[in-house]
């Protein structure tokens, strides 16, 4: 399975990379092409829709990761007095290093194709500390927003938790624009999880749009939310 995943998720980072280049070349980000730099404010859909295959790839790999692992071989665990919350958190803590890991890989597949296409689009090589933020950001969203997915299939289906979960993020990514774009209610931003790791949507450069210091605190509230609720569905939801 992760030979699977590591192969599925690389043809996706090659194929996005290569989509935003032909789509819009001219745009680099901290990587070089829109990778952590997400999608501008005017909403190119087209541009939306490259960025969002690398979290939809998550988002189906991640389908049942944890729920039908309790109910299936974490059933023999348990038998041998195995904790159901253990398991259910070595789940998660298993699901945030495969996330780190392809995010990394995507930061570096896409920091060599900007160096190999065109040196100057790696400008990140100027601005370290900039990277490190939105970069943090970028891996910290999309595992916040998978670890949602996850505790709503304890609460609903595999396939309800994955659809509200997707449409979720594209309905934030689109009304985020909106929002920055016409500068009203942007206070609205930060319950829209998927802006924070976009760089154009940030003011990391002091250009107006989320805070990242408090996009930070809001991600990290959030974890512990979802790690208290999940916690306590785990000790009573009966997933045999």
């Amino acid at each position: 399975m992760t030979k699977r995943i590591f192969l599925t998720m690389l043809i996706v980072i090659l194929l996005q990379i290569l989509l935003f280049d032909h789509f819009d070349g001219s745009i680099a980000d901290l990587t070089g092409y829109m990778i952590v730099s997400g999608v501008p404010i005017s909403n190119k859909f087209v541009l939306l829709g490259t960025w969002y295959m690398f979290f939809a790839g998550l988002s189906f790999l991640s389908l049942g990761y944890m729920r039908k692992y309790i109910s299936g071989y974490g059933v023999y665990l348990m038998i041998r007095e195995k904790s159901r919350v253990k398991l259910g958190f070595r789940r998660i803590g298993n699901l945030l290093i495969l996330i780190s890991g392809l995010s990394i890989i995507q930061f570096f597949v896409s920091i060599i194709f900007a160096y190999i296409t065109n040196e100057d689009q790696a400008f990140f090589y100027d601005d370290v500390h900039s990277f490190f933020w939105i970069a943090g950001l970028y891996m910290m969203s999309n595992f916040v927003l998978i670890f949602i997915q996850m505790a709503l299939e304890l609460h609903a289906t595999e396939e309800v938790a994955l659809l509200l979960v997707n449409v979720y993020v594209l309905f934030s990514v689109t009304l985020g624009g909106v929002l920055l774009s016409t500068q009203k209610l942007t206070w609205i931003l930060y319950f829209l999880v998927p802006n924070f790791g976009m760089y154009v949507r940030s003011d990391v450069l002091e250009t107006g749009g989320i805070s990242p210091v408090q996009a930070y605190i809001v991600l990290t509230l959030m974890t512990i939310i979802l790690t208290v609720l999940t916690y306590g569905r785990l000790k009573k939801i009966d997933l045999i």
